[in-house]
């Protein structure tokens, strides 16, 4: 069984380190580009919010999900290939369903499929983006095609 119970072993659990900044004077590009930048340096996960700052100005807030240990870096690296002037950080509790990566053969070749277990279960499998984007590449068909095979695929090996 796997409930949500605070001290239940079917989860992981963490602290995490969330680190925002509101920016309302950078381009999409150049936001992609700090992205990129934020998630090869180490950030856990990078996302963007549509917000109004003063004056009712459209703003985008980036913010980012980082270890700890990682604040110093990636606060630098933020004020380094952004325009803002500022970082807002916050500890932040994590519970994460433990994961494995395997490997399915499917008609397009070989494709990782992330898992997600419960009580040594798996309840969630979903193939890699990036396997799935580069066969949709590499064939010409749609990702959510690619998608759909190898998921259909992976469930008819049943390992």
């Amino acid at each position: 069984m796997c409930a949500f119970e605070e001290k239940s072993s079917a989860f992981k659990s963490g602290k995490a380190l969330e680190m925002c900044a509101n920016i309302d004077d950078m381009t999409a590009e150049d936001m992609s580009a700090a992205m990129d930048i934020l998630l090869d340096a180490g950030a856990l996960d990078v996302w963007f919010e549509h917000i109004q700052m003063k004056k009712n100005r459209p703003a985008v807030k980036l913010s980012l999900l980082a270890h700890p240990e990682d604040k110093t870096r990636l606060a630098e690296l933020l004020l380094r290939h952004t325009t803002t002037l500022g970082v807002r950080m916050h500890e932040v509790e994590r519970l994460m369903l433990p994961r494995r990566i395997k490997t399915a053969e499917t008609r397009f070749g070989p494709v990782r499929f992330k898992e997600g277990l419960c009580g040594g279960r798996v309840i969630k499998s979903m193939p890699e983006f990036a396997d799935i984007e580069k066969i949709s590449r590499e064939t010409g068909l749609p990702v959510s095609e690619v998608r759909k095979a190898a998921e259909e695929d992976e469930r008819s090996q049943g390992v």
